[in-house]
């Protein structure tokens, strides 16, 4: 069951469901993953193994492209690591380089793309280039990279060459004078005596809809509450009411929670990876009350954000929207004990987004 609320899709099941696919691997350029849980000794070792690469690169776009298009099995995921300006571009797991630039960059580029349908926003133009270089012809290949040679030089006066993160699939690079391998260290945050809810997670027969939706929505409340460490939901919390109201979901028991987040560039495979071992961890164990709370935070400054078919089919255009920095782009999953365990999730994307419509 799904349902859209403005620019949040709340969606529930059960376990096992290809709908926790879509979780990681529609998303190719996840920048955070936080899990939060109930202390358990043996979850939190499993997770604290997981240490995801990736490399950074200076190099111009032009040098950068040739790169991806002549690796090993063209898997390479990449990006800049900052938008300075409004001008920007990504590489995704479909093998395409997508260029999204400004009208003035647009018509210097003389490429043909796609203007952004949003109002209100910059004018802005969608450009994209098949990294493989047998699909285009000998002409347009060229014409594709004078464009991203004329912007490398537009860049020289002024940004210069972008800093690159990008990700590689079944290949293991150290790192050498062309780029810096980074291992992510996940990092772990205990929080004692606090309140924790005994989740729900599944409609109660006489529930209604809204009455449902209102009580997830407070179990996602604690989940976002628990990533920042909220002081409301210590045990011994005697905030004034009149300064701060917040009650935990009920019924609550008194406990301790883990946090484990990593903040980096994730490759879809680290993020399957996590999931993986939170959903092997919940259909073992034996404590009916255990749950996880997986939240993603994707980069917004990406000019692709999900891409909706699974099969990364290249002739398929992902959704249209507007990379900037104050966007917003988020999951966060629930899941619930048992081999047939429960789960919720809920998705918020930005105004400028077209992924529904």
């Amino acid at each position: 069951m799904a349902r859209a609320h403005s620019r949040v899709m709340l969606t529930n099941g059960t376990l096992p469901s290809t709908q926790l696919n879509q979780f990681s691997a529609v998303h190719p350029f996840t920048q955070q993953l936080d899990i939060v849980f109930p202390a358990s000794d043996e979850l939190e070792k499993a997770l604290a193994s997981l240490k995801p690469t990736y490399y950074k690169k200076r190099c111009t776009l032009s040098e950068f492209f040739e790169f991806a298009s002549n690796s090993p099995g063209r898997n390479i995921t990449g990006l800049p690591s900052t938008s300075e300006c409004a001008d920007t571009w990504c590489i995704d797991p479909r093998g395409v380089l997508t260029l999204c630039v400004s009208k003035s960059l647009y018509e210097q580029l003389g490429l043909i793309g796609k203007k952004l349908p949003f109002k209100g926003c910059p004018e802005q133009y969608v450009i994209r280039i098949p990294v493989r270089q047998e699909t285009e012809s000998v002409a347009v290949r060229a014409k594709q990279k004078a464009a991203l040679k004329l912007w490398d030089e537009l860049r020289e006066d002024g940004l210069g060459k972008w800093n690159v993160l990008y990700c590689q699939s079944d290949v293991q690079l150290g790192t050498s004078e062309s780029h810096e391998v980074v291992i992510v260290q996940p990092q772990i945050c205990p929080s004692a005596d606090i309140l924790i809810p005994f989740p729900a997670l599944a409609p109660i027969p006489e529930e209604s809809t809204e009455d449902w939706d209102d009580r997830i929505g407070d179990l996602f409340e604690w989940v976002g509450m628990a990533c920042i460490e909220a002081q409301r939901l210590k045990a011994n919390d005697r905030v004034n009411p009149y300064v701060a109201v917040y009650e935990v979901p009920t019924p609550s028991y008194i406990g301790d929670v883990t946090r484990i987040t990593w903040a980096a560039f994730l490759h879809q495979s680290f993020v399957k990876d996590a999931l993986d071992t939170v959903t092997s961890y919940l259909a073992s164990t034996t404590d009916n009350h255990a749950f996880v709370a997986i939240t993603r935070q994707d980069c917004c400054t990406s000019p692709v954000g999900a891409i909706p078919d699974a099969s990364f089919d290249s002739a398929r255009d992902p959704p249209l929207r507007v990379p900037e920095i104050n966007a917003e782009d988020t999951g966060c999953l629930i899941l619930g004990p048992g081999q047939n365990g429960n789960f919720v999730c809920a998705e918020s994307i930005g105004r400028w987004d077209a992924r529904w419509g």
